[in-house]
């Protein structure tokens, strides 16, 4: 079975290893199981440290002086916030008036006519 990679890792402390450094021998990419130590003229700012127990990626964004680490990689983002509430529409205005009505024309009806003749009685 051939090894990918070299594995050229140097030990700093039980829980750091150091990959990489830059040409002063500040370390620019680091291993850890705790989110990084803090010792002075270790760290370059910008060094890139990648804790093992949990995958968080660490960022130097302090000194070489004094290391601050600040999580660079946070995963994917999480669930949008609910909505704000509706708020409750406004009273309708009142109706105005209604106007009266018209008025009604007269009633005008027809003369009756003339009746008719009586018929003859029966016996």
């Amino acid at each position: 079975m051939s090894t990918v990679g070299t594995n050229y890792f140097t030990r700093l402390s039980s829980v750091t290893q150091i990959a990489l450094t830059d040409d002063n021998g500040l370390a620019m990419l680091a291993l850890a199981n705790t989110s990084g130590e803090t010792q002075a003229a270790t760290y370059q700012i910008g060094c890139l440290l990648i804790r093992t127990d949990n995958g968080t990626l660490y960022q130097n964004t302090g000194s070489v002086a004094s290391p601050s680490w600040t999580i660079n990689g946070t995963g994917a983002s999480g669930a949008s916030g609910a909505s704000g509430a509706v708020s409750a529409s406004g009273a309708s205005g009142a109706s105005g008036v209604t106007g009266t009505s018209g008025v009604s024309g007269a009633s005008v009806s027809g003369a009756s006519g003339a009746s008719g003749a009586t018929g003859v009685s029966g016996a």
